[in-house]
C-alpha cells in the first residue's frame, strides 16, 4: 500500500499546472532613420555643439490591460582604438511631434530611459538621441547599439 501523501501530491501538481496565467504579447517594431548610421555631425576643429537627432520610429503595442513599459539603453558612441567616446542620451516623443528640446533629455548617459502606458493598446514614438562631440573630436567611424526592451506592466 502506498502512503497517502503520494496520492495527494500528484493531484496538487495538476491543480497548480491547470491555473497558469495567460500572458499577453508586447511588441516593438522599429524603423531606423536611414541617414543616421553614417551622418552624425562631429562639428569642426575647435568647436562643439549639442545635436539632437531622430534615430528611429517605434510602433509599440500590448494587449495587457495594465499597459507596457519600454526601456531604452543609452551609452556612448565609440571608435576602435579607444579614442574619445561621445556619450549620448535618449528620449521619445509621440510620432510626428516636434523634436524634443535639450531639457527633455532628463536621463543621464549610461542610465536606462523608460516610458510606460497604463492600458492595452498601441503607441507610436519617435526616438531621439542627444550628443555633444568634443571640440577636437577624432574624425572617423563611431559605433554604438541601443537596446529596446518592452514588458507588460
Amino acid at each position: 500500500m502506498k502512503p497517502l501523501c503520494w496520492q495527494i501530491v500528484p493531484s496538487l501538481l495538476l491543480v497548480l499546472l491547470g491555473v497558469q496565467p495567460a500572458f499577453s504579447l508586447p511588441a516593438i517594431i522599429s524603423s531606423s532613420t536611414t541617414s543616421v548610421a553614417s551622418n552624425l555631425t562631429l562639428d569642426g576643429k575647435g568647436s562643439a555643439s549639442t545635436h539632437i537627432v531622430k534615430v528611429a520610429t517605434l510602433e509599440l503595442s500590448t494587449d495587457d490591460s495594465h499597459g507596457f513599459t519600454l526601456t531604452i539603453s543609452s551609452q556612448s558612441l565609440t571608435k576602435s582604438g579607444g579614442k574619445t567616446p561621445i556619450p549620448f542620451q535618449v528620449t521619445t516623443v509621440p510620432a510626428d511631434d516636434p523634436s524634443p528640446n535639450d531639457s527633455d533629455f532628463s536621463i543621464s548617459t549610461g542610465s536606462n530611459y523608460t516610458v510606460s502606458t497604463t492600458s492595452a493598446g498601441s503607441s507610436s514614438k519617435d526616438m531621439y538621441i542627444k550628443y555633444t562631440p568634443a571640440a577636437l573630436q577624432d574624425p572617423g567611424a563611431y559605433n554604438t547599439s541601443i537596446s529596446l526592451v518592452i514588458t507588460d506592466n
